[in-house]
């Protein structure tokens, strides 16, 4: 079993603003700059087409070393999907105030969003794109689950007030959280594929708008 030393985050600006920018390393140990090669060279190469030697060789870190912090290439992906869910349900639920009413929630929620695809797209190429099922053998918890974590209790919380005020038309928690996840995924997915020329962060204020409008009853 290999041994894991005292764990550092990967930083958003280590990973880039783009998918083809340089990785920068500076005060990264050995495990970060493994899972910040692994990331890009599974999003550009994908899965399958990557091995350790080239995590190696970008990384500058020796395969015995990678294999002193993992267990195997299964491992380090299932690292980061675990890791980028983390980042990106974090960002989201920084975004989220509990003074907020329930509308400007749910804006907060589409715009941070759009910021985390926009400005992390490594990740979020990772955690939407890539067909997880295929190499990891673990079930793994959607990106976007209801959860127990901070922002799956502000989000509960606000959903659970708006449906007792009669503000949401509808009641169902599934469906309240694909109409609020599932709008700005669509236009991400599209965005990353090349199918839009328009950045998330450009439509932000019109696809909030449709979540609100597609989620509340006007009164």
């Amino acid at each position: 079993m290999p041994t894991t030393p005292a764990r550092q985050s990967l930083s958003d600006s280590s990973l880039g603003t783009s998918s083809n920018s340089d990785l920068n390393f500076d005060g990264l140990g050995p495990r970060e700059r493994v899972l910040m090669s692994a990331l890009k060279l599974f999003v550009e190469k994908g899965y399958f087409n990557t091995n350790i030697p080239d995590i190696s060789k970008m990384s500058s870190c020796s395969v015995g070393s990678i294999y002193h912090h993992f267990l195997n290439k299964e491992e380090i992906a299932s690292v980061l999907y675990l890791e980028g869910i983390t980042l990106f349900r974090s960002f989201l639920s920084q975004a989220v105030d509990a003074k907020d009413g329930p509308k400007d929630t749910m804006r907060k929620v589409v715009y941070a969003f759009l910021e985390f695809a926009e400005s992390r797209p490594l990740y979020t190429r990772y955690i939407w794109l890539a067909r997880h099922d295929e190499f990891l053998s673990q079930s793994l918890a959607r990106p976007t689950t209801v959860g127990f974590d901070s922002l799956g209790r502000k989000m509960t919380k606000v959903i659970k007030d708006a449906i007792r005020e009669k503000h949401i038309s509808t009641s169902s928690a599934e469906i309240i959280w694909s109409i609020v996840f599932g709008i700005p995924l669509s236009f991400i997915t599209d965005w990353l594929e090349g199918y839009t020329r328009k950045k998330p962060t450009e439509v932000s204020k019109e696809l909030a708008e449709a979540v609100v409008s597609a989620l509340f009853i006007e009164n």
